[in-house]
């Protein structure tokens, strides 16, 4: 029966189904992913390797088309084919090499093969690639709190392992059946392996958090005010400004102790800085708040993209440069800077990154070892990735243990603590202008992946060379025993 075209059809056509659903940009249907592999990697045990690869390939194929709409509307069509494509070739080839392995050992440690191998490709893929994490399964279990808990220990390598652990289980424990010692193994283990991992999220999210509690307050304005600014006009510039003063203002009539305003919130020109930055410092330290702006510097060809925060008192406590850049920042000219920015205002480090930042895993883990208690992300997203990109970036504070306050133009505006709750939220992905308030208890809790990095991906990678090894050492002795016969 598994060797029939029904069959074979039934199985690329309910994983694909399920990786289409569960990896939408929504994160509506993320359970589907824990299911998403099974089909495949059981019907890949009775097929040949080609067929195997190719009924892989299609199944995640499916999966990934659920993001082509989106890709195009950020890349050209070529790029966003082109990484439509390669993911599914190169997950069909994990499946190759998890079949083989499975079908070599005949043990019950096979089970591992397909979460080591995706694991560790995900890790290569997060240093290596200019989009950083982006393309993690991870990320479909933002919803879920229990389980995203594991990434202070793993980062969400940790997450990743897992979604690839359990259908690998279950679908090598039905094909070794007729093995009840074999399968009852792998089901056990299984069982110890997640039930560890869902107490230690329950566990860690039951403690409560103390230290300083703060009132937060996020604005973005309307995005019909933005018309005309590129145009280099300093009458357009101060008149944004004074929009985010007003809003500025009001949030702090509200009790707001904390003022996050947008990425490219505002934009000034040599011209025209200091006096747009000595009309925020003089509202800080008029109205006792904390400002943070993110504000665009026009240069003679280029531009900067920063973020000021001033003091209560006035102070310009840092100017962060933008480090890591999407590709339309670059081709349009700019510059990134080369420094993370940690600032303590009161008793506590604090840290200001922007937008894109968050989507880099090596790059954050710099701001966790200094432990800071939050870290403020003014943020721009692309209207359709709002819910997405905000919890890739509340990840980074699972991992790092710091609470998160993020505002993002046409995306969303969030307050969530260190464990990746979401306290407040509101949707700007209309372009209208929008605002939020919240309280928000802080305090620097450093985690095992702040201090030990991305440890859980090097030994996977160790661990995929293992099987490598093992599959290539069987395949040469096969080739001397029939040689020799």
């Amino acid at each position: 029966m598994t060797n029939s075209k029904t069959y074979k059809f039934l199985s690329v056509l309910l994983s694909g189904i399920c990786f289409y659903f569960g990896s939408g940009l929504e994160g509506n249907l993320g359970w589907l992913i824990w299911i998403a592999p099974i089909p495949v990697l059981y019907i890949s045990l009775y097929v040949r390797p080609g067929q195997a690869f190719w009924l892989a390939f299609i199944a995640y194929l499916i999966g990934r088309i659920s993001w082509l709409p989106y890709l195009l509307s950020l890349m050209p069509a070529p790029l966003a084919i082109a990484f439509t494509i390669i993911l599914p070739l190169i997950f069909a080839l994990i499946i190759i090499g998890s079949r083989k392995i499975a079908l070599i050992s005949q043990h019950w440690t096979s089970s591992f093969a397909f979460p080591v191998f995706f694991t560790a490709f995900e890790y290569l893929l997060f240093i290596f690639s200019r989009d950083g994490t982006a393309a993690s399964i991870a990320y479909t279990q933002s919803n879920y709190l229990p389980l995203i808990q594991i990434a202070s220990k793993t980062g969400i390598l940790g997450i990743s392992f897992l979604l690839c652990y359990f259908p690998a289980s279950i679908a090598l424990a039905w094909y070794f059946r007729n093995n009840r010692r074999t399968a009852f193994i792998i089901i056990g283990v299984l069982f110890i392996i997640v039930a560890d991992t869902f107490l230690y999220g329950w566990i860690r999210l039951n403690k409560p958090i103390t230290g300083k509690t703060i009132q937060i307050g996020l604005a973005s304005i309307n995005e019909e005010a933005y018309k005309g600014v590129y145009q280099h006009d300093p009458a357009k510039e101060m008149q944004l400004t004074d929009l985010y003063m007003q809003e500025a203002s009001k949030l702090a009539d509200q009790g707001a102790q904390v003022i996050l305003l947008p990425e490219k919130a505002i934009f000034v020109r040599d011209s025209t800085a200091d006096s747009i930055l000595q009309r925020f410092t003089a509202l800080a330290a008029s109205r006792h708040v904390q400002l943070i702006i993110g504000v665009t510097k026009q240069k003679t060809g280029f531009y900067f993209n920063n973020a000021w925060v001033i003091s209560n008192q006035g102070k310009l406590l840092a100017d962060y440069q933008k480090v890591n850049l999407f590709e339309g920042e670059v081709l349009e000219g700019c510059k990134p800077g080369n420094q993370i920015a940690i600032f303590k205002p009161d008793s506590v480090h604090e840290g200001v990154a922007i937008c894109k930042d968050m989507d880099f895993q090596q790059f954050i883990l710099g701001y966790a070892k200094q432990s800071p208690a939050i870290l403020y992300v003014p943020a721009w997203d692309f209207v359709s990735d709002g819910w997405l990109h905000s919890r890739m970036a509340i990840l980074r504070s699972v991992e790092g243990g710091f609470a998160q306050v993020r505002n993002a133009r046409q995306g969303r505006l969030t307050i969530s603590d260190r464990r990746g709750k979401v306290l407040f939220e509101a949707n700007s992905e209309s372009g209208k202008q929008t605002s939020l308030t919240g309280n928000l208890t802080i305090e620097p809790h450093p985690t095992t992946y702040a201090r030990a990095g991305d440890w859980f991906g090097t030994v996977n990678m160790f661990a995929a060379a293992g099987l490598l090894i093992f599959m290539f050492t069987n395949r040469r002795r096969k080739l001397k025993n029939s040689t020799e016969a």
